[in-house]
């Protein structure tokens, strides 16, 4: 976004000093950080329009988790700073509904992320370079290992799968809840017989994992919400297809290039059967889904929508 906006002739300060010369626009990033609600106050006061991206952390999901501190804290805190701001920014129209009808107020826009990098279709390359034979169907999980992401659901859907033979499943990222990702690694243990090849990697950051994104033949993110799924965007912007959930905004995904589930086992399944009739696209298939996500969410298309919103506020 910075690139993108500098392009045009736009100077962006990110966590600028107070020396830093007076913004035309301040935008906040992510919620729940102690030093916001001064700083917009601040800007307000001052004549300077602020705008405000949740990323997601406004979605019933997320604030379900732990609502006892954050449901008091939102409504003393949070509600009072965001009403300061003259556009709160959805990176989806999911979650732009959403925040209508907890701020039915406040000036609500959206515009999805980008892409985070310029990688590109490499399925034999990337595949040679982790040693992953033609004949495996590889399923890739890249994402935290937290309950919110439901990995737990992908195990045990697959091993409920008509899964083809040669199958394997890698899973990519940090154990960020202990506790959960052991129960993953039981339910794998529980259904051995019934599962595939799993390969436990770890996390995995920058450019590498984008070797995975190219190499998988499906990518999975069974997760229980996202405001945007920016992974999703990642993997078929190197032509990899996804198996996801209706709790991200990617629900117009169709097969061969998408498979959407309900964030359930007896979902899931469903879906990866689908999946595995014809796991199999070819490379002008995938240079096809790379080359319409380009279109859609290059920067070079979103800077200038970002450019406009921030233009339509001063």
């Amino acid at each position: 976004m910075q690139s993108a906006l500098e392009a045009l002739g736009h100077a962006v300060l990110i966590n600028p000093d107070r020396d830093a010369a007076r913004p035309d626009i301040v935008h906040f990033h992510g919620l729940w950080q102690r030093r916001f609600p001064a700083i917009a106050t601040a800007a307000r006061k001052a004549g300077v329009p602020v705008v405000a991206s949740p990323h997601g952390m406004l979605e019933p999901w997320a604030l379900d988790h732990k609502r006892w501190k954050k449901l008091p804290y939102f409504h003393l805190v949070e509600k009072r700073w965001l009403s300061l701001a003259s556009s709160i920014l959805a990176t989806a129209e999911p979650e732009a509904a959403r925040l209508r009808e907890m701020l039915p107020a406040t000036r609500i826009d959206s515009i999805p992320l980008g892409l985070t990098s310029d990688a590109r279709p490499d399925y034999a390359g990337a595949r040679a370079k982790l040693g992953w034979r033609d004949d495996e169907t590889v399923l890739l999980y890249l994402s935290r290992i937290h309950e919110k992401k439901g990995l737990d659901l992908l195990i045990s859907a697959l091993a409920s799968s008509q899964m083809r033979q040669g199958t394997r499943l890698v899973i990519l990222g940090p154990e960020e809840q202990p506790a959960f990702a052991q129960k993953c690694r039981r339910i794998a243990e529980q259904h051995a017989m019934r599962l595939p090849r799993i390969d436990w990697i770890g996390p995995v950051w920058s450019e590498e994992r984008f070797g995975y994104f190219q190499a998988a033949d499906l990518f999975c993110l069974p997760t229980h919400s996202e405001n945007f799924g920016l992974v999703v965007l990642e993997s078929l912007q190197v032509g990899t297809p996804v198996l996801t959930t209706t709790g991200t905004p990617w629900g117009s995904l169709k097969p061969p290039g998408g498979y959407i589930a309900e964030p359930r086992e007896d979902s899931i399944a469903p879906q990866l059967d689908r999946f595995f009739q014809n796991p199999a696209l070819s490379g002008e298939q995938r240079d096809t889904l790379a080359a319409s996500t380009r279109s859609l969410y290059h920067w070079e298309q979103l800077g200038p929508r970002y450019a406009a919103l921030y233009e339509s506020l001063r």
